[in-house]
């Protein structure tokens, strides 16, 4: 989950496209993205102003709870919890858009989170919860080059991207570990 001030398009993604002469529509993905490119991207973002909370899952051992759940609603449930983990003051009003996410996800989402706000007594984070596509979206774009340096930082393949960024992580979450 990766927290901007907006959803305006990204100086600094368009600055890495014109270093490596890719077209302005040019969708930047980290498993795509050489090493030399990935240099100059975590640089490049590095006055940007957002947060990252992230939850790292190991699927392998996940409980019997989460056996039977779906790929989306391992993704609801994930993406609840973490939300959850947050103040409700620091992602109160925010807009949460979903890559890929159908306009089903995000209503399930958003019934879930509104039954566990009602539950804790807490107001429900997000003004709008929506879909987006990372093609057409420099936050999601963002969002994907952060999730895979935080899947290679917990894999222990690679940790300079992730080290880069980590002053901006406000939560990385280690699923299954004890919650806050």
């Amino acid at each position: 989950m990766v927290q901007l001030p907006n959803t305006n398009p990204l100086p600094e993604l368009a600055a890495f496209r014109r270093e490596f002469h890719l077209p302005s529509d040019f969708e930047i993905k980290y498993f795509r993205a050489k090493p030399h490119q990935k240099d100059f991207f975590f640089k490049t973002i590095e006055p940007l102003d957002f947060r990252v909370r992230a939850v790292v899952i190991d699927k392998a051992n996940l409980s019997k709870r989460y056996a039977k759940l779906s790929g989306q609603e391992l993704q609801i449930e994930f993406t609840a919890r973490l939300t959850l983990r947050a103040s409700q003051l620091d992602i109160g009003n925010d807009v949460l858009i979903i890559d890929g996410g159908s306009n089903a996800m995000c209503r399930a989402l958003r019934v879930r989170l509104s039954a566990e706000c009602r539950a804790l007594k807490r107001e429900r984070p997000f003004n709008k919860i929506v879909g987006g596509r990372s093609r057409y979206m420099d936050g999601l774009q963002l969002a994907d080059m952060v999730a895979g340096a935080v899947t290679h930082y917990a894999s222990g393949q690679e940790e300079k991207y992730f080290l880069s960024l980590e002053e901006k992580v406000m939560d990385l979450w280690w699923g299954g570990e004890s919650e806050k």
